[in-house]
């Protein structure tokens, strides 16, 4: 005669996490192994020291601003959410098509989120891009360089992005 399974037969499942600690407790049983009497006041080490004989140019304001707008346009646009023609102010001819090409034919649910960009100057008309991009939970690096154009119809900020890498 079989048997009718009343769930007595399903067991708890065992811990397998470490139990909870507080911080603080963490903390000090690191600082008691501490060989030094270094207390973690001391001041902060500089962030970059500059090699003897380089010297960095200052990059002009007008180009953090140029390459943010320029950057978060790029992203849109391959996202699908904006006409690859908007791109001719921003980026060099051939940048342009390429990036057209890789134009999604469709909005995705996973938008495009730039997190942060930099400049680094190389010479008074030139400075690299670098950063980072979000896509869902994902990020993505990006790197690229932007030079000193004549302001006009085609660069009406007076930058332009000639180089263009999305990771």
């Amino acid at each position: 005669m079989p048997q009718d399974h009343t769930g007595r037969y399903v067991r708890r499942i065992p811990r397998f996490e470490p139990p909870i600690q507080d911080p603080c407790d963490r903390h000090r049983r690191y600082a008691a192994r501490r060989a030094t009497p270094h207390d973690g006041r001391s001041g902060r080490a500089p962030l970059m020291v500059p090699h003897p004989g380089i010297t960095r140019d200052p990059v002009d304001p007008s180009a953090f601003h140029f390459a943010d707008l320029a950057v978060r346009l790029v992203l849109e646009v391959v996202d699908g959410r904006r006409p690859a023609t908007q791109l001719a102010g921003v980026l060099e001819p051939a940048l342009v098509a390429t990036v057209a090409a890789t134009r999604r034919s469709r909005p995705v649910s996973d938008t495009a989120v730039l997190l942060r960009s930099r400049l680094r100057a190389v010479d008074p008309r030139t400075a690299e891009l670098f950063g980072s991009y979000a896509r869902g939970r994902r990020v993505f690096a990006l790197a690229g360089r932007i030079d000193r154009a004549p302001v006009r119809r085609r660069a009406p900020h007076g930058w332009l992005v000639t180089t263009l890498w999305l990771g």
